[in-house]
Parts: C-alpha cells; structure tokens; sequence
C-alpha cells in the first residue's frame, strides 16, 4: 500500500490491481487533488507486485458522477473503500455516493503468473500424430517376433512422439513401450549430457558410457531389436540429424 506515498485531501492508494499488471518497481504518481465539487479526480497511485498467492477482489462504488473501482486483497480494498466513502462525505456533503459497495469480481492473474494445468497422459498421447503409412508398410521387412513387423513399427513411432514430448517438458518421463520378446542391439539416445546430439548406439557399453546412472541422467533413449526401428523412433521424435556409433 506504500505508507510513505504523499498525501492529498483525498488520497487514494493502490487503487491499480497490482497483481494485474506486470513487476514493476514501487513507484508513486502524485497528481493534483480530489476535488468533489467540480468532480475532478487525483490519485496518489501506488503500483507495487504483490505475492503471486494473493487473493484479489475488486470493490466498487459511486461518489457523485465517478465510479470508483479498487482491485486488491479483500480488507485492504474494503478498507481503503471505506476511507474513500468517508473522506467523500467530509470533504463535500452534498456530493452523492453510494451508501455500499459491492463486490464486482475477482482481479484475474496476470497471464505470466497463470499456470497451465498439467496434461494427463491420455491427453498427451491424444495429441499424438499416426505413424506414417509408408513407415507401416516398411514393417514387413522386420521379422522374428510374435509382434507383427507393423505393430514394431508403430511401437518405435509412438516411444518416439514420447520422447518429443517428454524433451519438450510436457511430461517428466515418457510412457513405457510393451516389450518385445528379442534382445535389443540398438540403443536410440535422444538427449543426454555426454551427447552434442542424438545418436544411435551399435554397443550396449557405449550406449551406458553415454548415458551413465539412468537414475540421475537426464537422458532420454530407447533400446530396439533392429537399426530400423531406432531411426523410426528417431522420426516419431522429428530428429532427422543424428550419429551412428559403435
């Protein structure tokens, strides 16, 4: 509320939501007085950025022609409200004002402070596009698992969506792939700390000296049966550039 802003016959502060505008240092606009006979408004404004929890109301009323409307912690604003009502009818008996005041809604959050509720995982993989027909089709060529070739295509596709999203912050780990009854010989690693960018392991020792203690690496990656089902999941996660190594 700024106590050591100066004073005028009718001084109002914080009359500004200040959770509503951006963080601005503390800073005082003295303008000239209230004056209700000729209805001539002056504030001594105080914009000020209050904690982001803050409950906001905003408070309005009438005083002679001027509608006046404070957006602010409910008993500040109910408070100041009933200094301005007060000070209103010392100043200038015969001026008109409203006897209450009401409340008129609540201030908004400003939209840096708004929070996105988080996406569940149904709606992230919703958000999924379909695996390519062409790269379906390329599932006849992968054979030796009682999971159909298309179905492994569409395995590495999606684990690859999973990936993107989980890189991009939409989720803090990507979803678990259905397991494959093959070995896995290739080791597709999207982001990890040792990597200047994503790489395609032919060796599970390389693929662990890059990654290192999956519990504490920030890595993302996945083990596949066969070379093409690393570079689909590497399509699915829209990776075109990427190494292959030993």
């Amino acid at each position: 509320m700024g106590s050591g802003a100066p004073s005028s016959a009718f001084g109002l502060s914080g009359l500004i939501c200040t959770t509503c505008l951006p963080q601005l240092p503390l800073v005082y606009l003295p303008l000239t007085c209230f004056g209700l006979h000729g209805i001539q408004p002056c504030l001594n404004t105080c914009m000020g950025h209050r904690p982001h929890d803050a409950e906001e109301i905003e408070l309005s009323c009438r005083i002679g022609d001027l509608r006046v409307s404070i957006c602010g912690p409910p008993d500040q604003a109910t408070k100041l409200l009933q200094e301005i009502t007060s000070k209103a009818r010392q100043s200038s008996p015969s001026a008109r004002s409203e006897g209450s005041f009401s409340v008129v809604s609540s201030c908004p959050a400003p939209s840096s402070q708004r929070r996105p509720r988080p996406e569940t995982r149904d709606q992230i993989q919703a958000s999924f596009s379909a695996c390519p027909v062409y790269l379906v089709n390329q599932g006849a060529r992968l054979s030796g698992s009682t999971t159909s070739g298309p179905d492994r295509v569409r395995r590495a596709w999606l684990a690859g969506q999973w990936a993107k999203a989980t890189v991009e912050g939409r989720t803090p780990s990507p979803n678990r792939s259905p397991q494959l009854d093959l070995r896995s010989r290739y080791y597709a690693v999207v982001q990890a700390s040792g990597l200047e960018r994503p790489a395609i392991f032919k060796s599970a020792k390389s693929y662990w000296d890059a990654v290192g203690d999956l519990a504490t690496s920030n890595s993302v990656s996945h083990a596949f049966p066969s070379e093409q089902e690393a570079r689909i999941y590497f399509a699915g996660a829209e990776i075109v550039d990427f190494d292959l190594l030993q």
